[in-house]
């Protein structure tokens, strides 16, 4: 039987790409699956926490043992697949044309499949080869929304939060279900202190404007890691309950996915708060740029429902 080997890494919406990857290799091959959760206990770099323990992984899935250092999780290949990585990147950079690009990225994954590794670093995404060995080092973390779109269905049954309810919490799901919910997701924490591009508040300011004449007698949710933030500069006249009882995020996508209606940040946890959501008449405003000073390049995670706001009208 051919076996895979899940490394886990980054933040909720993130692993939740990694685990419907892991579930979508699993159903196209028959694979036995193991996962790794390493890099969240021994890495300095990995400054996120392992959340999906909140959420239902398949039962018959095996966590491997936590190894610090990654040549004893991943074993010699890893020694051949840097310097593979390394070549590979500098020379794809010196590269102008898009089909060299992908042809270098096609011939890049065949090599590191050759010694058991499959890793997408440029988003040209496809499925791994197991032509000489049926084991399989699945590492990255697979932004793919085809992938995803292909188990929809199976994805929105099986994707919940297991963990018990708070009291505060609970308060929160009653308010949501009773009233037309519109779930924004504030992207900011780790957005601000890395110096990345976050959707500026007038965006979502027009976006809650926008919805609240699409949608009458809308109740707007705020999701953020910085909500003292948000209550100080967030200016719109609707009704607005913020999510301010501090949850960890399997508690937030819990509520987020909840909701009727979304409005998204440029963000994978808002992503999929947006995608899991089951109500049937869903309005989704999407942000059409994924990091606005690229404005040539629209995000790919837009799903053909959605409504999309060109976010760099609001810098």
């Amino acid at each position: 039987m051919r076996k895979i080997k899940l490394v886990f890494e980054g933040g909720l919406g993130n692993q939740l790409f990694q685990l419907a990857y892991g579930m979508y290799l699993q159903g196209k091959y028959g694979c036995k699956v193991s996962y790794d959760v390493s890099k969240f206990k021994t890495e300095a770099i990995e400054y996120r926490e392992f959340e999906l323990d909140s959420f239902n992984i398949p039962q018959d899935w095996q966590r491997e043992k936590v190894k610090k250092g990654r040549v004893k999780r991943f074993g010699y290949r890893y020694l051949l697949y840097l310097p593979i990585t390394y070549l590979y990147i500098r020379y794809r950079k010196s590269l102008k044309n898009g089909d060299s690009k992908r042809n270098t990225d096609n011939l890049y994954q065949s090599f590191i499949n050759f010694i058991g590794i499959h890793r997408c670093h440029f988003a040209n995404y496809k499925n791994p080869s197991f032509s000489l060995l049926n084991s399989m080092l699945i590492y990255g973390q697979w932004i793919w929304k085809e992938m995803v779109k292909s188990q929809e269905n199976h994805l929105k049954e099986v994707i919940k939060v297991k963990t018990p309810l708070s009291e505060s919490n609970a308060g929160f799901l009653k308010q949501i279900n009773k009233t037309n919910s519109v779930g924004v997701h504030i992207r900011r924490g780790d957005y601000v202190t890395l110096g990345l591009i976050a959707c500026n508040i007038k965006y979502y300011e027009a976006c809650i404007k926008q919805m609240a004449e699409i949608e009458k007698e809308a109740v707007f949710f705020i999701f953020s890691d910085d909500i003292p933030w948000v209550k100080e500069n967030l200016k719109v006249n609707v009704p607005l309950v913020f999510i301010d009882n501090n949850n960890p995020s399997p508690e937030d996508m819990r509520l987020l996915y909840s909701c009727k209606h979304f409005i998204m940040s440029n963000s994978t946890f808002s992503w999929w708060g947006a995608f899991l959501g089951k109500y049937q008449q869903k309005k989704v405003l999407v942000p059409k740029y994924w990091d606005v000073k690229d404005i040539k390049k629209e995000c790919p995670l837009i799903c053909d429902s959605w409504i999309v706001v060109d976010n760099s009208l609001y810098l």
